[in-house]
């Protein structure tokens, strides 16, 4: 028998939301949240909010991998821990296809499973009440109309979904990209009409990003030293022309990343050719089930 908080049973709910979504006043919505335990009445502020934004199309072990090193990385001491997975209904470069989006946020319930599974699995029982809120984990599910992460870090602040009730006091955002989006954040191409980094400011005043470097691809990404020359290239102020601050080289954690290569492509090439194997290689179990119980990308001929 099904929880009323599965996956399939949830499709409602964000198709709901999804509906009224365009036409409300908010750029940011919370639509789902779980976590490891009961969140206690009264929890210390949250500090640290990491988001991995993606098109989800579907959540692979990449994005599981991603968001379980940051939340595992000693430079993270903030507790309790809280991880954003968001998606925007609105993309700067891909269309919202080929899965609809009620199913990708069906598949992001999935993945958050997954992630306080492993976590869990991970850190030992805490052995008081205190000790277990300390080490609790949440993680939401969200959306936002922005396609930009500037855009995304201030809709989240203006939302004060996460901000402490008793100071209003926000979160540090810690945003956790892969290189490619890396690129694109640092291309001003994405930021008529000046075509500068000064919007990125909202940003790198106040929030963080932590890079997963590719070392997959061949050599679309270059080694990880030709990766690691894209943060330097702004720490030793070689795109201040432009607007880009040293400083905000400081904002910028580079990572190792996995030697396989992941891709949500990969997965839908893997479903259209019928090859189960390579999928349930990239993707959890769960998600694999998902995809096959609700047929997506058959026939899959397009990108997202």
């Amino acid at each position: 028998m099904q929880s009323s908080h599965s996956p399939s049973n949830l499709l409602s709910h964000f198709r709901t939301s999804l509906q009224s979504f365009p036409s409300s006043t908010s750029t940011f919505l919370v639509l789902h949240t779980t976590a490891t335990s009961t969140p206690p009445s009264s929890s210390p502020p949250l500090k640290t909010l990491h988001v991995l934004d993606a098109s989800f199309n579907p959540p692979t072990r990449a994005h599981l991998r991603i968001a379980l090193s940051a939340l595992k990385s000693t430079k993270n001491v903030s507790k309790p821990q809280r991880l954003l997975l968001l998606l925007a209904t609105q993309n700067a470069d891909k269309a919202p296809k080929p899965a609809a989006f009620e199913h990708r946020l069906a598949m992001m319930t999935i993945l958050a499973q997954d992630i306080l599974d492993q976590y869990s699995s991970s850190h030992p029982q805490p052995a008081t009440t205190d000790q277990k809120d300390e080490e609790s984990l949440s993680v939401d599910i969200g959306i936002t109309k922005h396609p930009y992460f500037h855009d995304k870090a201030i809709s989240i602040e203006l939302s004060r979904y996460f901000a402490d009730p008793a100071t209003g006091k926000q979160p540090q955002q810690v945003h956790l990209l892969g290189f490619d989006s890396l690129v694109r954040l640092l291309d001003t191409k994405y930021y008529p009409p000046t075509h500068t980094f000064a919007p990125l400011s909202a940003l790198f005043d106040r929030h963080r990003i932590r890079v997963t470097r590719r070392t997959d691809d061949g050599d679309k990404y270059g080694t990880l030293e030709e990766q690691n020359r894209t943060r330097e290239a702004l720490a030793n102020g070689e795109r201040e022309a432009e607007g880009g601050r040293k400083e905000w080289a400081e904002r910028i954690e580079m990572v190792e990343g996995e030697s396989e290569a992941v891709s949500s492509t990969k997965v839908r090439d893997g479903v259209g050719k019928g090859d189960w194997g390579l999928v349930e290689r990239l993707v959890g179990n769960g998600v694999r089930e998902y995809i096959q119980q609700e047929r997506l990308y058959i026939g899959n001929d397009e990108g997202g």
